[in-house]
Formats: C-alpha cells, sequence, structure tokens
C-alpha cells in the first residue's frame, strides 16, 4: 500500500488542476442534482395537489425554483459555451467570442489600477522597504544566501575573463604608473626632507656601524688578501706574499676604525662633508635637467624591464589562485567575510533613521519610474498570453478557476426562484 500512496496516483492527487476540477465536477453536480430534485418534487406536487391543499405551495416553490435554475444554468453556460449547441441563440458563448477584447481589457485594467504611480507611491509608504530589508539583511541565514550568490557570481564572471588580456592590461597599468611616477623629484623630496630632519645622520650610523662590521670579518678579510695578492704584479715577490697575508686584513681594519670614528662622533668633519652632499644632491635631484633626465631615463628601462612583467604575471597568477581556491571553497572566507559586512549593513540600517528615510525616498523616486516604464509591456504581456489560448483552452481555465463558485449561483438561483414562487403564489391566494 505504501508504494501506491506515493506514485502516479498520488502526484495526481495533489495536483492543484485535479483538485480544481474535481471541485467543478462537485459543484456541478449539486446545482443539476437541485434542478433534478426541484423537477420531481414539481411533478409530484402538481399530480397530487387534490390530495392536500398544502401540496400548491410545493408546487409553486419547485416550480419557480426550476425557471431560476434552468434560467441561471443558460446564463452560466453561455459564459464559455452555446447552451446545448445551438449556435444561432444570441450572446451566447461571451468570453470565446470576445477572448481578444477581453484580453486587451484585462491588461489595461491591471496596469492601470495595480501599476499606477500613486499606487506604488502608497505601496512604498505602507511597506516601508528600509526597515524590511533591514531585518531581512540582519537575518544570518539571509545574509548568508545573499553572499553566497555573489560569491557565485565573482566565480563565474571569473571564469569569463580572458586571461591574456587581464595580464596585458596589469602589465600596461604597472608600467603607466611606473612612467608616471617623477622619480627624481620624489628621490629629491625624500632626502630633502629627511636633511631637515636630521634622519639622515641616524641613516649615516647604521651604514657605518654595518660597513664597520662587515669590514671586521674574517672572512671578508681573507677575501681581500686574496685579492690583494692576486692583483699585485709578480716582481713585487716580498709584497705581494706580505698582502696575501695581511695586507687585505690591514686595509680593511683601517677603513673599519675610520667609520667606527665617524660613527661615534656626531662632530666629525666627514659627518658636515656628507651633509653638504647630500644637500646638493637633493636639490640637483629635484632641479638639474641631466639628472632628472637620467632618472627618467631609468624610470622608462624599469617599465619596460621584462622582470617588471614578470614579477606582475606571478602577482596575477598568485592572486587568482588563491581567490579561485577561496571561491570554490565551502568554507569561503571571503563569503564569511560578505556575510559579516551584510549584517552589519542591516544593523547599521536598522539604527540609523536617517539613512531608512533616504533609502525610503528613493524607492519612492524610482520605483515609480521603473513601473512605468515597463506596466505598458505587463499589460501587453497579459493581453498576448490570453490572447494565445485557443478558445477551448480559455474557457477550460476560467472554469476550473471560478466555474465551481458559478454553479452555486445555479443553486442560489433555484432557491431565490423558489422563495419568489411562493411570494407570488400567496399574492395569487390571498388577492
Amino acid at each position: 500500500m505504501q508504494p501506491f500512496l506515493h506514485g502516479p496516483a498520488s502526484r495526481k492527487e495533489s495536483d492543484p488542476s485535479a483538485i480544481k476540477r474535481r471541485k467543478l465536477v462537485k459543484a456541478r453536480r449539486h446545482a443539476t442534482g437541485l434542478l433534478v430534485l426541484s423537477s420531481v418534487v414539481f411533478l409530484l406536487a402538481t399530480h397530487y395537489t387534490e390530495a392536500h391543499a398544502s401540496l400548491e405551495w410545493v408546487a409553486a416553490f419547485t416550480e419557480a425554483a426550476m425557471v431560476g435554475a434552468l434560467a441561471d444554468w443558460y446564463a452560466v453556460v453561455a459564459l464559455f459555451r452555446h447552451p446545448l449547441g445551438i449556435r444561432r441563440l444570441p450572446h451566447t458563448a461571451i468570453i470565446p467570442r470576445n477572448k481578444d477584447r477581453i484580453a486587451d481589457n484585462l491588461g489595461e485594467f491591471i496596469q492601470g489600477e495595480f501599476f499606477s504611480q500613486d499606487r506604488i507611491v502608497q505601496l512604498v509608504n505602507t511597506l516601508d522597504p528600509a526597515a524590511r530589508m533591514a531585518r531581512w539583511l540582519r537575518n544570518g541565514e539571509n545574509a548568508g544566501r545573499v553572499a553566497a550568490w555573489l560569491r557565485t557570481g565573482v566565480r563565474n564572471a571569473g571564469g569569463l575573463l580572458n586571461e591574456q588580456e587581464v595580464r596585458a592590461y596589469l602589465q600596461r597599468s604597472v608600467s603607466r604608473h611606473v612612467l608616471s611616477t617623477d622619480l627624481a623629484a620624489l628621490a629629491g623630496r625624500v632626502l630633502a626632507s629627511l636633511t631637515r630632519s636630521g634622519r639622515h645622520q641616524e641613516v649615516l650610523d647604521l651604514l657605518l656601524r654595518y660597513s664597520a662590521g662587515q669590514l671586521r670579518r674574517p672572512e671578508l678579510q681573507q677575501t681581500l688578501n686574496e685579492m690583494f695578492a692576486e692583483k699585485l704584479p709578480l716582481y713585487f715577490e716580498r709584497l705581494k706574499h706580505w698582502a696575501g697575508t695581511k695586507g687585505g686584513a690591514f686595509t680593511a681594519r683601517t677603513v673599519a676604525d675610520l667609520l667606527e670614528e665617524i660613527e661615534q662622533n656626531p662632530h666629525h668633519p666627514l659627518r658636515e662633508h656628507f651633509d653638504d652632499w647630500l644637500r646638493e644632491f637633493s636639490a640637483r635631484l629635484q632641479h638639474d635637467p641631466d639628472y632628472r633626465w637620467r632618472l627618467e631615463q631609468l624610470t622608462q628601462r624599469i617599465a619596460d624591464h621584462p622582470a617588471l612583467h614578470r614579477y606582475v604575471d606571478g602577482v596575477w597568477r598568485e592572486w587568482r589562485d588563491v581567490a579561485l581556491a577561496d571561491l570554490a571553497s565551502e568554507h569561503s572566507r571571503f563569503e564569511a567575510f560578505l556575510t559579516r559586512q551584510i549584517i552589519r549593513f542591516g544593523d547599521v540600517l536598522a539604527s540609523d533613521p536617517g539613512m531608512q528615510a533616504w533609502v525610503n525616498d528613493r524607492a519612492r523616486e524610482y520605483a515609480p519610474q521603473w513601473v512605468e516604464r515597463y506596466r505598458h509591456r505587463l499589460g501587453r504581456f497579459i493581453a498576448d498570453k490570453m490572447k494565445e489560448w485557443n478558445e477551448s483552452e480559455l474557457v477550460e481555465k476560467l472554469e476550473l478557476n471560478i466555474g465551481a463558485d458559478l454553479q452555486y449561483i445555479r443553486i442560489n438561483g433555484a432557491l431565490v426562484g423558489g422563495l419568489v414562487g411562493l411570494v407570488l403564489h400567496a399574492v395569487s391566494v390571498f388577492l
């Protein structure tokens, strides 16, 4: 039994059209049954009128009920088809005959009544879209759905990018920024700033300390010894031997002592020479055309150098791989970040009356404009859709949706007709 309950028959039972059709058939049976019952009772009451005087009243009621039921049956049937199949009857099959006109009128009615600018503005005022948006966005589940949708959109958009065009654009962009940088002026301003604040002496101290430390390294001194021995001519044999064992180390220690002396003496004469040279170099960087031209040439070589392009390509590939991996992950950090920002925006919107007023004002301003742009198309779409239906399809759709209610008109017609019949019979009896 269980598979049968969940098989095709079960799906058919839950089909909305099937439910409406059963309801229509049931209503028709009730209305037709009432007509048949009125007819049978009328025949019996008329036949046995002499048996009891009260049967005259029953006959009057049922006779009028039959007339009312038949009249309403004719009216209901005439809406959709020709009663008894007689096509010559005037004003029958009203809906199929006037299908196109009804479609146009319905489209105009919907676009005029439901999508007018005044009604849209009234709807915005009633809904308060800013408050609704804030409540919706503050819900973590809703924010997560929006973030997931945005993540999917970004991932799909990334798949549409042309790899070669993106890389070429990034290379051109970086080269353009390098070329637009006035390296001479920038370096001059940096050096001038260091000179004014005295920080250049701290930089010099670091360089002196580092250089002196390197010169005192035994490895460097041995390397210098070997270099001295190699470079000295062979006819200075004794000097060559001395240089190979002590010359490089002696020179290195001597220079290191000088550097440490400069580093420890803030007023050393060489520091003043360094200050003068730095100020002169800073001024020439900013104002000397020759220096500026040389740095411009350097900038041009940097912008065109393949190494820069390889670096840009490497950065792009690394960023792309990381981004794609995150977008494809079930625990995407990008999506989590978007979710937090959406919830935060909802909190801000909920607590900021000014922002809410701004959002509602924008909705009142732009929603009517948007609806005005498309409402004629909407009305035309509804009308065209109805015109596409053939007559039998239109009749079936309308009967399924309103036919059951129309059958109750037949039932009410029979009951109201019967009551009117009683009133008329009473009038004829008592007058």
